[in-house]
């Protein structure tokens, strides 16, 4: 069985900072389709996730560059980090979408795929807690990652059908526009989102 012993588990920390700021982004997009008059002060808070998402994904390499023994492979390590780092990146792209496209107060099924990514950042949250001991953890870690999975297929059900929807000759162009592209970011970071997980998946398969 694989062992975590000496092996600078503490990486694992900086990994679930990360996820933390993903969580905060999107609940920040969840909350300016709830309401828009958060709008700057939200893109002000994203923006300073993103950058601290970038300083620890920095510190994470050269951390690494003075390691021996990582918790993981190296090259496992390196792809989590900065696939976890491209989903806060993600979610700024969410929040500044709104601002681009004068969203207003966001549709129920706008509110729901928002609810999604809020579900899947605390699942990975507690993912990312979780790998500190693989063996232990194993069953688990396997569940919460299927949940990922099963909130992402949801995801693009809520997408395919905001997309139809819109289709539908009912609306105008400038709405089309507008929830096409903002549906579009949302769906990418589900996406982006799911692909963590299925990295953990592989990782616990590889390591358990």
């Amino acid at each position: 069985m694989f062992s975590l012993v000496n092996k600078h588990e503490e990486f694992f920390d900086f990994l679930v900072t990360n996820a933390e700021y993903f969580h905060k982004g999107t609940v920040l997009a969840r909350d300016v389709l709830q309401d828009p008059a958060k709008l700057e002060r939200s893109i002000r808070e994203v923006r300073n996730l993103e950058h601290s998402a970038d300083e620890v994904t920095h510190n994470i390499s050269a951390r690494m560059r003075h390691v021996f023994i990582t918790p993981i492979d190296r090259e496992d390590f390196f792809l989590l980090t900065t696939t976890l780092d491209d989903c806060v990146d993600d979610i700024q792209d969410v929040v500044l979408s709104l601002k681009l496209y004068h969203a207003g107060i966001g549709s129920q099924i706008a509110l729901r795929m928002a609810d999604i990514l809020v579900n899947m950042s605390s699942e990975l949250i507690v993912l990312f807690r979780l790998l500190k001991e693989i063996d232990k953890n194993e069953t688990e870690i396997g569940e919460r990652a299927r949940k990922i999975n099963a909130l992402e297929s949801e995801g693009d059900e809520v997408y395919r059908n905001t997309i139809s929807a819109l289709f539908d000759g009912t609306h105008e162009v400038m709405e089309i526009i507008r929830w096409k592209e903002i549906m579009e970011a949302m769906e990418e970071t589900a996406n982006r989102a799911e692909k963590v997980g299925n990295l953990i998946k592989e990782v616990v398969m590889k390591y358990a």
